[in-house]
């Protein structure tokens, strides 16, 4: 029955696909920014091989990666657990994170999941739902964990949904300690340098704080960026997208931008890849570093996962 539930799912996000650029071979892609939690391994997987994704960097609960190793393809992912998470609940899905019902799971169970696999990456962290700054002392075992075991981490920085804080039915997220000060990148800087080794990306480029997030990178080498949700017009105007992308490419850091296409929104994959392939201001060396090939070599992947 879930299967058949799906199959109109499916084949919305293949039109969607087919729809975006007909006939156009489609570049490999790594999407370094999906939540598990939005969709189906199945569904998944459909909308992977129709826009040639070779890789997701997964986001999401724990009982929601188990679904994803039982039903998914193991070799096509990176589970990732997400958290910090009031009362133990996602923010945005309201869905429970974790086995236990406070905002940070327990470190010895974190720990035991990393030896076992079920955990091989951190993210999207989300501190700043809670008003917390990345170097809150309640995280730096986290950090202690994710250097020790070397795994990619990925952070939420800057916007949030708008009027996450305000008590209105208008608002998508209710998060009333969501504090937009929390999600400056320059906050990271004690972070990464008690943790040297940390192997870092800031999520959504931390807009809209260009002038911190350059910062940021000029002086911290292991730092990369997605570029998550940006795509998505209701959440930044084009214009703007492409303004805050050049910034980036200017100042040298085009071997540090990775595609993510933030999927807790429907469909937005083909639209996130179209409109890195439509940026002119890109070359195609470029373009596809930034699809694919710039996190093949951050998540330490064969470089065969970016061959067309």
């Amino acid at each position: 029955m879930r299967h058949l539930l799906l199959v109109p799912i499916i084949a919305s996000l293949i039109a969607a696909t087919a729809a975006a650029q007909p006939g156009t071979p489609r570049p490999p892609v790594i999407d370094m920014h999906v939540h598990g939690d939005a969709t189906s391994p199945l569904a998944s997987a459909a909308q992977m091989n129709a826009l040639n994704i070779r890789y997701l960097f997964l986001s999401s609960s724990a009982a929601d990666l188990r679904l994803w190793a039982d039903a998914g393809n193991p070799s096509r992912y990176l589970p990732a657990l997400q958290f910090p998470c009031p009362g133990g609940v996602n923010p945005i899905t309201g869905r429970a994170c974790f086995n236990t019902t406070t905002e940070f799971p327990d470190v010895a169970w974190v720990r035991d999941e990393l030896r076992a696999g079920r955990i091989r990456a951190f993210g999207e962290l989300v501190p700043e739902y809670l008003g917390m700054a990345p170097n809150d002392p309640k995280l730096d075992p986290y950090w202690q964990l994710a250097e020790e075991f070397d795994l990619p981490v990925a952070i939420h920085m800057g916007i949030g949904p708008p009027g996450a804080a305000y008590d209105k039915e208008s608002s998508p997220s209710k998060s009333p300690n969501f504090r937009i000060a929390a999600g400056d990148p320059r906050l990271l800087e004690d972070v990464l340098l008690k943790h040297k080794r940390l192997r870092l990306y800031v999520m959504h480029a931390g807009f809209p704080y260009l002038e911190s997030m350059l910062a940021l990178l000029y002086l911290h080498p292991n730092v990369y960026v997605d570029v998550g949700a940006l795509q998505a017009t209701f959440v930044v105007p084009r214009e703007a997208y492409y303004r805050y992308l050049r910034g980036l490419m200017e100042n040298g850091f085009a071997k540090r931008i990775m595609f993510g296409s933030d999927l807790v929104f429907a469909n937005q994959a083909p639209l996130g890849i179209n409109a890195i392939l439509a940026a002119d201001f890109l070359n195609s060396e470029q373009k596809a570093d930034i699809l694919c090939r710039n996190a093949q070599r951050f998540l330490g992947l064969s470089a065969s996962v970016c061959s067309d």
